[in-house]
């Protein structure tokens, strides 16, 4: 069993809720994706188990509130659910508003600089997420394409 896996079992015993396969299985399946996963997409990957889409939204909403997973904006409107430290290491997203791509950046000067930014403040930071939302390379691309074209 892997670590993180193990810290989810004892968190859950810790608040006297049982380790169920269906709270396993959502919790591999987040751990084993890049990317963060959408309720549609959870509910896909898990269909041939039995599992429905209620059981999904309920075990989202208490790794949500143990602190588990954290729901992202993935484009759209759309929310992705995605492991939070201690489950992965710490990162923030870039987010393609053109097709929805969404790229984890893992970058030491930018959690360097948001504690300088809250240093004067005194605040102690328990967690903190960026998104940063813009066209990738390809998006740019096309946009300059239809651009060029409807000039």
């Amino acid at each position: 069993m892997a670590a993180h896996e193990e810290l989810l079992q004892n968190a859950l015993r810790q608040r006297g809720l049982r380790v169920t396969p269906d709270r396993l299985h959502v919790y591999r399946l987040l751990e084993s994706s890049p990317l963060p996963l959408s309720i549609p997409a959870l509910v896909e990957e898990i269909h041939a188990t039995g599992m429905n889409q209620t059981t999904v939204y309920r075990i989202l909403e208490l790794f949500t509130a143990m602190g588990v997973v954290h729901p992202v904006l993935i484009g759209h409107g759309s929310v992705g659910y995605e492991l939070i430290p201690p489950f992965r290491h710490h990162h923030h997203h870039l987010v393609c508003i053109g097709c929805n791509e969404v790229i984890d950046l893992y970058n030491c000067q930018l959690e360097h600089r948001i504690d300088e930014i809250v240093e004067p403040y005194h605040y102690k930071i328990i967690y903190h997420d960026v998104e940063i939302h813009g066209l990738c390379p390809k998006c740019q691309a096309k946009e300059a394409q239809a651009q060029s074209n409807g000039d």
